[in-house]
């Protein structure tokens, strides 16, 4: 797996009332796919019309009684896929084939339940939204319907209509990369056109919560609850799921996993319940994750709801990435990584029932050398 592991490791880096959503009880998890193209939006860089792959997980029952149903695969389609990737081998191909996941094929929607929250989920740059499968199918379990978009160019790789394999291009991110800070472009103009790209991310976002409300009726039993949902993101997608927030007043719940905010948020501010997960850096003593970690502080205290900053000790940015548990050989380096996983996964469970189904936040203030939570506004 040496060839994966590299290509992982590269990617970049108020309280409302309550609402009427009645919990699924924990059990199966089905999941379908779908791919959209966006016929009224051109790419400004690359040209052409955007395209998203969708990959839907949610309750199901616990029979199921369709023989066309079979265990869903952890990457999808890489068995068409994985040579037209830089850098994969068929060790990497056999590798991946083999992660299992719980989540069933077509599986029926569960029954008895009147209405599911939603929660969109935008992975890292040169990633793919199946590095985060742990994640949506914890919150599947929880009662939710999780959607998770590979985005064009930005993800690892999409397959369009025709099934032809689009992998990543991040032409725009290199060159952007390339420049020097600040001798050819300053910090703040350096975020500003990296906002650019961020955009496109939040509006594909808005797109899906739009494809998502046209196949309501026909591939759920109108049972999705798409007036207020919920979206996160990690890196680059935390970023556009920020712009989303922005752009669309369905969302009603932002989610960032340790991406930087776009500086559009700053003038154009949150106006719903906003919390990050990130890594817990030494902000106190090191200049540069001083100003990180400064900017991210007037962002939340920007925010017009409540906002939390949940910090993690022992990780980095890609350890959020459900990868890393799958490939780890020792039995420490893969109970380190479960444990990061389960975190995450149970803040981000805790935060989606506060801001979609209006539960109490139970999440106190707390500053130790493994964990730090700051709550905005702060008291």
């Amino acid at each position: 797996m040496k060839h994966f592991v590299i290509l992982t490791l590269f990617i970049s880096m108020g309280c409302q009332s309550p609402k009427e959503v009645v919990v699924a009880s924990e059990g199966a998890i089905g999941t379908r796919y779908f791919t959209w193209v966006d016929a009224l939006r051109t790419d400004p860089y690359y040209g052409g019309n955007r395209l998203i792959n969708v990959q839907v997980w949610y309750p199901s029952d616990e029979s199921a009684p369709d023989k066309q149903e079979h265990t869903a695969p952890y990457y999808y389609k890489i068995d068409q896929v994985y040579q037209h990737l830089d850098n994969w081998t068929n060790e990497d191909y056999q590798t991946v084939s083999g992660i299992e996941t719980a989540s069933v094929t077509n599986a029926p929607l569960q029954k008895g339940v009147q209405s599911f929250g939603v929660v969109l989920f935008s992975p890292a740059l040169g990633s793919n939204i199946s590095q985060y499968t742990f994640y949506a199918e914890h919150l599947a379990k929880k009662g939710f319907v999780v959607v998770g978009i590979n985005h064009l160019y930005e993800s690892e790789y999409v397959i369009d209509l025709d099934q032809e394999v689009i992998p990543l291009n991040h032409t725009f991110h290199d060159s952007l990369k390339s420049l020097k800070i600040p001798e050819e472009i300053s910090a703040d103009r350096y975020r500003e056109v990296k906002g650019i790209r961020q955009k496109i991310l939040g509006e594909d976002l808005v797109f899906c919560l739009n494809e998502l409300s046209s196949i309501n009726d026909q591939e759920f039993a109108g049972k999705l609850k798409l007036d207020g949902v919920g979206v996160m993101g990690h890196s680059i997608g935390g970023a556009g799921a920020i712009y989303a927030g922005i752009l669309d007043d369905r969302i009603a719940a932002v989610l960032d996993i340790d991406g930087t905010p776009p500086t559009q948020a700053f003038e154009d501010v949150l106006k719903v319940p906003f919390m990050f997960i990130e890594d817990l850096i030494d902000y106190k003593n090191h200049p540069g994750y001083q100003k990180v970690h400064r900017r991210r502080a007037r962002f939340c205290n920007s925010i017009k709801a409540d906002a939390y900053r949940v910090m993690i000790g022992g990780t980095n940015h890609n350890s959020f990435l459900d990868i890393h548990y799958h490939l780890a050989e020792q039995m420490e380096a893969k109970r380190s990584a479960l444990n990061i996983l389960n975190q995450t996964a149970n803040y981000a469970h805790q935060f989606f029932d506060y801001g979609l189904k209006g539960l109490a936040m139970d999440l106190p203030a707390i500053q130790t050398d493994t964990l730090e939570i700051i709550i905005y506004p702060v008291e």
